[in-house]
């Protein structure tokens, strides 16, 4: 019985000497060259970070990401849906299946409407 844990063990002791050998090799050879404070700054996509670390957003940044949360589970279900739709047609649930996905669909705008009544979209409104 022993015998067959062989394989999980072997992957275990695998997976423990990458890592560690990653962690090693990073010590070794993180300590090489010369240090000054710009290298050890936080890149911040090629800015100099300003201010603290934990600057309040906007309202807007919230807004704007769950509008995109909205569009990306849209087309997280729109896709499978149809790719799988000429199947449904083929056993005869393919207006039932096409019926559920506008209901979906339907619910999707009405969030996007509520959001172009809150200004959502408004670019250059300030907020």
């Amino acid at each position: 019985m022993l015998r067959e844990f062989i394989p999980v063990l072997f992957s275990i002791g695998m997976a423990l000497a990458v890592a560690l050998g990653a962690i090693a090799v990073a010590l070794i050879l993180g300590k090489v060259g010369s240090r000054n404070r710009g290298k050890d700054l936080a890149y911040e996509c090629g800015k100099d970070p300003i201010g603290t670390g934990s600057a309040r957003f906007s309202v807007k940044f919230y807004l704007v990401a769950m509008i995109f949360i909205l569009f990306d589970i849209e087309v997280i279900f729109m896709y499978p849906w149809a790719v799988s739709l000429l199947g449904f047609q083929q056993s005869g649930l393919g207006w039932q299946v096409f019926g559920l996905m506008l209901v979906f669909v339907l619910l999707v705008e009405v969030g996007h409407l509520y959001a172009y009544k809150k200004g959502v979209f408004d670019w250059n409104k300030r907020g």
